[in-house]
């Protein structure tokens, strides 16, 4: 999951203001399988604890997203003698985030609004990444996937998400959540417009008070 620091807090006027950081694990719904994405919010805690704002990162990294996705290269081209090959993918997102919040007894509810860039791309994996020219593999993928083998654009999620105190005087808490995700402006040739536009199923620490 991560290291969390927090920042101790201080007043300001009639409202307490803190520090938090949240690292989490999710699960997203992709395309016959589930990716997987590490990442974190950090920031302010505001108005009384009622108001979270800040920064996030989240990505899908390759090394631990071992799905392929399959591609038939048109015109019957073929590299190092085979017409279809495999790809694999990640992706990238920071920005920034607006969470509003509740307490409901000894649960905590939040809505985790999140804005920012997004970027992603499918790459060659193995073997394939030995090019038989000596060219760089990313000119290559490049010349596979017709210039898009990434894209880039912005990312809009919201989300709901629950947790619970586990060390109340550490100000340690667990929870989970359940989120959308939607792009705007990314396509490439494998994962077209839609791509990330899945469902995100997250668990997270909390560190504040």
């Amino acid at each position: 999951m991560g290291l969390a620091i927090l920042c101790p807090n201080f007043s300001l006027g009639q409202n307490n203001v803190g520090w938090f950081f949240t690292p989490e694990f999710s699960l997203m719904a992709m395309d016959q399988h589930l990716g997987r994405a590490v990442g974190f919010q950090g920031g302010v805690s505001l108005a009384q604890r009622r108001l979270n704002v800040g920064i996030f990162y989240y990505g899908r990294s390759g090394p631990i997203n071992p799905h392929e996705v399959s591609f038939t290269l048109p015109g019957n081209q073929t590299y190092k003698g085979k017409g279809t090959i495999d790809f694999r993918a990640d992706h990238g997102a920071f920005g920034v985030m607006i969470s509003p919040q509740v307490e409901l007894g000894n649960v905590k509810l939040d809505v985790p609004l999140l804005f920012g860039q997004f970027g992603a791309g499918f790459y060659l994996t193995g073997d394939d990444r030995i090019t038989p020219d000596g060219r760089r593999v990313s000119d290559w993928e490049d010349d596979l996937l017709g210039n898009a083998d990434a894209g880039f654009g912005f990312i809009l999620e919201g989300g709901i998400r629950a947790r619970t105190a586990i060390n109340k005087n550490k100000g340690i808490e667990a929870g989970i959540g359940v989120h959308y995700t939607h792009t705007i402006g990314y396509e490439s040739t494998l994962g077209g417009t839609a791509y990330y536009r899945v469902p995100r199923f997250s668990i997270f620490f909390l560190l504040g008070n």
